[in-house]
């Protein structure tokens, strides 16, 4: 703002705070900051936002301060009744909006990180990246390649959700080859652009599947479908000895396991049974595989192709259970997911040569769709403890009119993002433009005139701070009567 206008409205001290001439509406303010103005019918209700959090630049600077029009016309784009209406508002001056954490959801540490709600299938890339196939918040099927150094690498769009429970992923060297609604989507490993059109699926989706450089395998009823790469073109069927729930292949080598059997074929035809129960298999280092069991312990394990178990870990009491597993051909490290009733996880961990389980990282998604503050601390679980969305302040003095208020501020979400607002629905702080939104709580701060209030989209709860709301003062811009 000019100097020229802060002089102007030093000498409206003693004036009235505004005077409607004509279409025009002006009005002094007494300092800079963002201005929210809204038209009034004679019971009090708003009728039409002239200004939502606006900065100079959307007004004229008159003689009398600021300079605004109304059209007469309400929210709705219609025409207002003939009466008298007032104009008032508020300038929001020195209120800050930071960001605290993100809360119960691992994958989430940045707002433009996509909001996962759900772990469908992954994969685990021989560099330590993961590639993930999981439901976001809004409930699409999205494909992402994730590294613990620079995060998500890449995310696509795939379709709409939720996925079924036939929707699979598979990678080599070069693609990503994902079955979803009845579709193959076929993209590049290193940026998730795709490298055809989809390909219809001119057969029963396959219940999972493994890729190898040329060629990927689908597993249906006691069949392996072949079918040849990048054309998804099927090839002669193999046949197996019970309907396998989870596949792998490398270098002629094709295993998998179903109905809590293990079976192995090395030529690609026949197969042979390993004497072991599990529910998930991934080929390892060498003639070794690593699996979930299958028989009760909930345990990870690693075995050769004879039956020997190598080595195991146990499940502990009260964390999530493993489900999949996949693992690297080149060292001894394995990703395995793993769920329970409210969480998901999906756990990376290597041995070392002493024989020690190192966790090199982990993700967690916790259920948090009733969170809220319980005894000041951030809760996935708050349904027991009553919340609020409302809370009432007390507003400086506007130094132009001596004015007071207090003010009662609530939260508001909707497609533009979330907000502070008035009960009338006057917006008078922007706290986030992220959409989806499906919860919002707040309660006070520590220091006076403060909030803190969490917002969740189903996936992801997010923390803010908000200081300095004594610092919204109440502007008064007379009245107009329209005909």
């Amino acid at each position: 703002m000019k100097r020229f206008a802060y002089f102007i409205f030093t000498l409206l001290a003693l004036l009235h705070a505004a005077r409607a001439e004509g279409d025009d509406i002006a009005f002094a303010v007494p300092g800079p900051g963002r201005i929210t103005l809204g038209v009034f019918d004679k019971t009090g209700k708003l009728v039409r936002t002239l200004h939502a959090m606006d900065g100079e630049e959307a007004f004229r600077i008159g003689l009398n301060g600021y300079i605004t029009k109304w059209d007469g016309l309400d929210d709705a784009g219609n025409k207002a009744p003939s009466g008298h209406y007032h104009i008032r508002g508020y300038l929001i001056e020195d209120v800050t909006v930071e960001g605290e954490a993100y809360h119960f959801n691992d994958w989430t540490t940045d707002e433009e990180d996509p909001s996962l709600r759900h772990i469908v299938d992954f994969a685990f890339l021989p560099d330590g990246d993961v590639l993930l196939l999981a439901i976001s918040a809004d409930g699409l099927v999205l494909a992402t390649r994730y590294s613990t150094e620079s995060g998500f690498v890449w995310v696509r769009e795939i379709g709409a959700g939720p996925a079924p429970d036939t929707t699979s992923l598979a990678a080599n060297s070069s693609t990503v080859i994902i079955q979803h609604a009845g579709n193959w989507h076929l993209l590049d490993l290193q940026t998730g652009t795709p490298t055809s059109a989809p390909l219809a699926l001119h057969s029963a989706p396959p219940r999972t599947i493994a890729a190898l450089p040329s060629k990927l395998f689908g597993s249906l009823e006691k069949t392996i479908v072949p079918f040849s790469l990048p054309g998804m073109e099927p090839q002669p069927l193999i046949d197996s000895p019970v309907a396998l729930t989870s596949i792998d292949a490398d270098n002629g080598t094709l295993m998998g396991s179903g109905n809590g059997s293990v079976w192995i074929s090395e030529d690609m035809r026949t197969f042979q049974n390993i004497p072991i129960s599990a529910q998930s298999v991934s080929l390892g280092v060498g003639e070794t595989f690593w699996f979930v069991s299958a028989d009760g312990s909930d345990a990870v394990g690693q075995a050769n192709f004879k039956g020997d178990i190598l080595r195991e870990l146990h499940h502990e009491s009260g964390s999530p259970q493993p489900k999949k597993i996949h693992a690297s051909r080149t060292n001894e490290t394995f990703a395995v997911l793993e769920t329970s009733s409210d969480s998901e996880r999906l756990r990376v961990l290597s041995r070392s040569p002493g024989g020690d389980w190192t966790v090199d990282w982990e993700k967690t998604i916790r259920e948090s769709k009733s969170f809220g503050y319980v005894n000041g601390e951030v809760s996935p679980s708050a349904q027991d403890t009553p919340q609020t969305d409302s809370l009432r302040f007390r507003l400086e003095e506007n130094p132009l009119t001596g004015e007071k208020q207090d003010l009662n501020l609530r939260v508001v979400f909707d497609d533009k993002g979330t907000r502070l607002s008035t009960p009338d629905g006057l917006p008078i702080v922007s706290v986030s433009r992220r959409t989806g939104i499906r919860r919002a709580v707040i309660r006070r701060g520590q220091k006076t005139n403060s909030i803190h209030l969490l917002q969740g989209d189903g996936a992801t709860v997010e923390e803010f701070r908000i200081q300095g709301l004594e610092k919204i003062i109440p502007l008064n811009a007379g009245g107009i009567e329209l005909s």
